[in-house]
């Protein structure tokens, strides 16, 4: 049986899977990237140590198979984090570090833009955010302006060149939109986008579908035929989504997805490409919780908490009254689209315990992508959720966001949303793809104790903004 090789590149994995063409994992291995914070406001990754953890991972994959399996493997895709950039040089060697996504040290760059704000979220969907590639491809073109022959752009194009036996640098249209550089509507680079962010097109890869013929893959002789960012892969990890329907992912950061709505955008989301190819292309609206995964590894750290993701599930059983957490690590995604004030803890009686905390900060995931839910519904209505991503298997956060949504939640048994989706479109959008796929699922029960907290968690957001954080 033919299958299909996916590769996902995320934040702090690169991993490599097998789907045959029902969508059922044949084999899959990982291999960890580390992350740097020199300093505040900077978060860089090694352009090589990323490549060789794709190297390690797919070999590993390919390797395990015998040779009629080997065959078999008849395409591949690539899904990779989005809004991560870097500089290399025409032979592909890396030129700088890959400026993560939540790197925001471009700041600079867009305290200069905000006259232009509304413009360039109509042109590129995003809203202004140095989250985005834009202003970090300025920050690097001004740091290598004495170096010629550089290329710039976001991680996928490096690793395209590096991987595929033609050495061709190249984008996806969903990677290429995260640099905040792309228009939407055209499905090019914006001469008018690049002319406000003061960064050099001519410099950047050529744009391509989602489904795209890119290459081969050097080495194991696989055509790869789709790219993507991780997140828009994973809206297909059950094959087609249904048209009442948002999908979550939480991994370090959280996502809410649903299909755009026929009239337009939703205010103070961002408009996405969910699909392309050479003759058409469908869109997205979609909601940014820049902290969950990262939010936790924040409270370990400053806590100094051992164990923490071992002992959160019986936290979050036991605890009824957690304080409650203002999530602004990152910053603060949809639809604020600013810093904020600095993460806090807000509880009336004695200070919280690391269990409470821990709770605390889970909670501020959920009413963060409930506000953005709210926003989606007002637009398009929803019956169901379906949920992925690592914090997923929480039992509790499930039960928890069903109550707090009002809707049926929806966990699939295969935890690899992005390694799959990139599969399903690689393969060419074949049916049948969710009927191997077995959900379980979370009711809503009347839960008045999480309510009002999403309440007062609102009004405190809102206090601590109109403080005068930006």
């Amino acid at each position: 049986m033919d299958c299909i090789l996916a590769i996902d590149q995320g934040t702090h994995a690169s991993r490599a899977l097998l789907f045959d063409h029902a969508g059922r994992v044949v084999a899959r291995s990982l291999a960890p990237v580390t992350l740097r914070r020199p300093r505040p406001a900077c978060v860089e990754q090694d352009p090589l140590e990323i490549l060789d953890s794709v190297h390690a991972s797919v070999d590993a994959v390919m390797d395990s198979l015998d040779a009629r399996r080997r065959a078999a493997v008849t395409c591949g895709g690539i899904a990779t984090q989005r809004s991560t950039v870097l500089a290399w040089h025409r032979n592909g060697a890396p030129a700088s570090a890959a400026l993560n996504w939540q790197d925001t040290r471009g700041q600079p760059r867009i305290d200069a833009l905000k006259a232009h704000a509304t413009s360039i979220h109509r042109l590129s969907g995003l809203p202004l955010s140095a989250h985005y590639g834009a202003s970090k491809l300025h920050w690097l073109q001004q740091l290598l302006a004495s170096e010629p022959g550089l290329q710039f752009g976001p991680l996928v194009s490096f690793l395209l060149q590096a991987l595929l036996q033609e050495a061709q640098a190249a984008t996806d249209h969903s990677n290429a939109q995260r640099m905040q550089l792309f228009d939407i509507r055209r499905l090019e680079w914006s001469p008018q986008l690049a002319d406000w962010f003061e960064v050099e097109l001519e410099r950047l890869p050529p744009c391509r579908p989602l489904s795209h013929r890119y290459g081969t893959l050097a080495g194991h002789d696989v055509p790869l035929t789709a790219a993507a960012g991780d997140q828009n892969a994973a809206w297909f990890a059950n094959g087609r989504p249904p048209d009442d329907c948002a999908h979550i992912n939480i991994g370090s950061g959280a996502f809410v997805m649903a299909q755009r709505p026929a009239d337009g955008s939703v205010d103070g989301l961002i408009s996405s490409i969910a699909w392309s190819d050479a003759r058409h292309c469908d869109y997205l609206v979609e909601g940014t919780v820049n902290g969950a995964g990262n939010a936790l590894e924040w409270l370990r750290q400053k806590y100094a908490i051992e164990q923490l993701p071992q002992r959160l599930p019986a936290w979050l059983e036991a605890i009824d009254e957690p304080p409650l957490f203002v999530n602004t690590v990152g910053g603060l995604g949809s639809p604020f689209w600013c810093r904020g004030p600095e993460p806090a803890f807000h509880n009336q009686g004695k200070p919280p315990d690391d269990a409470a905390r821990a709770v605390a900060v889970v909670e501020s995931i959920l009413f963060l992508l409930q506000y953005n839910l709210e926003r989606i519904q007002a637009r398009r209505p929803l019956t169901r959720l379906r949920i992925g991503g690592g914090l997923s298997r929480l039992d509790a956060l499930c039960r928890k966001l069903a109550s707090l949504s009002g809707l049926p939640v929806e966990r699939g048994d295969e935890r690899e949303a992005s390694a799959r989706g990139i599969a399903w479109l690689a393969a060419g959008r074949p049916d049948g793809w969710e009927e191997n796929t077995v959900f379980e699922r979370f009711l809503p029960h009347p839960d008045t104790s999480l309510q009002a907290r999403y309440r007062r968690f609102l009004d405190l957001l809102q206090h601590r903004l109109g403080e005068g954080h930006d």
